[in-house]
């Protein structure tokens, strides 16, 4: 008996990674294209309500926006995911740089009839998601940067060699694959102890948190998933590491809409990052999540919490 079905007590493992799957599907049938002046964008969007626009991390694409923060359009918002330049089926010209990136994002808008949106990012989804709140502050209403970065990183060079062989090549992707379906306990302490400074217990103490609980382990799988099919992803991967080496200082002062940044303090994607953050953007909240990887708003013992407090604040502030 794999370690999957002795955590799901109600549902087989059949049944249930059947809907997980079936659910998965459903969302990449609803990728679509617009022509902007600055290029071709790919988007997804589900929900109704005021727009949010999910900014996608790396590996990732629309699929990442819409597995990630499903749960802001169940809240009752418009959740629209776009693909980053290099990712999908958004062309890397679109937008090479960041600054080039944002207005792209604005483009995209405009070609849709939205006037202002509310903004989330995640991970390498930071400097554009960053940039669009400095060049467009008439078209976001608020900003909640997750685990985001924001200055000048060195990875891939913070992941170890085997998470690095995971992640990005398309072998990788499919060991991760399989090894989910079977051993998903193994899978869960290497994404937390690949993208965190916890501890071996600490990990193992929100991995059987996470085994326990349907929505965590459906992100698992979702993760993974977001990162597959990596010959579509690998220019948008292969862009973002040269730029995040070589990040300049943003004008963060400049960002006037409310900003709740959130970060986990045992995040292995430099929590100072965030720290700084909060003290150059005026009046920022921010929420630190104690002990928390980089994927603390998803698998983590306080995740739901942690989702409540971001669509407080979007509701809030839309």
């Amino acid at each position: 008996m794999s370690e999957l079905s002795k955590v799901l007590s109600k549902n087989s493992k059949k049944e249930w990674l059947k809907r997980e799957k079936a659910w998965q599907q459903e969302m990449l049938t609803k990728s679509q294209l617009v022509t902007t002046k600055n290029g071709l964008m790919e988007y997804a969007k589900i929900g109704d309500g005021a727009v949010v626009m999910a900014v996608h991390g790396m590996p990732g694409g629309f699929d990442q926006g819409i597995f990630g923060f499903d749960w802001i359009a169940n809240a009752g918002f418009h959740l629209l995911a776009p693909s980053r330049p290099g990712y999908l089926g958004t062309p890397l010209g679109t937008g090479k740089t960041y600054p080039e990136a944002a207005d792209a994002y604005a483009s995209m808008l405009d070609k849709l009839g939205i006037d202002k949106v509310s903004v989330v990012s995640i991970s390498g989804g930071g400097p554009s998601a960053y940039e669009f709140a400095i060049r467009h502050q008439d078209r976001i209403n608020a900003f909640v940067p997750i685990d985001s970065i924001v200055l000048k990183t060195s990875m891939p060079a913070d992941f170890g060699k085997l998470a690095s062989a995971l992640y990005f090549s398309a072998a990788g992707q499919k060991i991760l694959g399989f090894t989910a379906k079977y051993f998903p306990k193994k899978v869960m302490q290497e994404l937390i102890k690949s993208n965190s400074v916890l501890t071996t217990e600490e990990i193992e103490e929100q991995v059987n948190f996470a085994l326990e609980d349907q929505a965590q382990m459906s992100m698992m799988y979702r993760i993974i998933s977001s990162m597959s099919n990596y010959s579509r992803r690998k220019k948008g991967v292969e862009n973002d590491i040269a730029q995040f080496t070589q990040l300049n200082a943003l004008p963060l002062e400049k960002i006037t809409c409310p900003t709740l940044i959130v970060h986990g303090t045992h995040d292995n994607l430099h929590f100072y990052q965030a720290a700084q953050a909060k003290d150059r953007i005026q009046n920022a909240e921010y929420l630190w999540v104690e002990k928390g990887s980089h994927f603390n708003a998803w698998i983590h013992p306080e995740a739901s919490k942690i989702q409540h407090q971001v669509i407080s604040f979007l509701k809030k502030h839309t």
